[in-house]
C-alpha cells in the first residue's frame, strides 16, 4: 500500500510573513519548522528560504524547514536600512565633529 501514498504539494512560503506561512502550510497540510532544531521558530519576520522547495510533493504533515529574516531586532518598523548618504560635504557650516 505504500506505493500509492497520498501526497500534498508544498506551498511557496518564501516572501511571506511567518504567521501567513504558518496559515498557508496548515491549509496545505504540511508543518513549518525551523531549519535548526535547537532554535525556536520566530513569531515575526519574513521567510527567506524553505526546504523542500515549493511544488514538491510530500506526505501529509511533512516538515517544511524555513529560514526567517527577523529584520534586525526591533519594533517591526520597516526592515533594515540599506542606503547611505551620498559622499561629499553635507554640512554647510562645517561643524562636523569626530565621534
Amino acid at each position: 500500500m505504500s506505493e500509492h501514498e497520498e501526497k500534498v504539494l508544498v506551498p511557496a512560503l518564501v516572501g511571506l510573513e511567518v504567521s501567513d506561512a504558518h496559515e498557508l502550510a496548515f491549509e496545505a497540510r504540511v508543518v513549518v519548522v525551523t531549519a535548526d532544531p535547537d532554535e525556536p521558530l520566530p513569531v515575526t519576520g519574513t521567510v527567506i528560504a524553505q526546504t523542500p522547495p515549493a511544488g514538491t510533493r510530500v506526505p501529509p504533515a511533512a516538515p517544511v524547514a524555513i529560514a526567517v529574516d527577523s529584520g534586525g531586532g526591533g519594533g517591526g518598523g520597516g526592515g533594515r536600512r540599506l542606503t547611505t548618504p551620498p559622499p561629499g560635504p553635507r554640512d554647510p557650516s562645517g561643524t562636523k565633529t569626530p565621534a
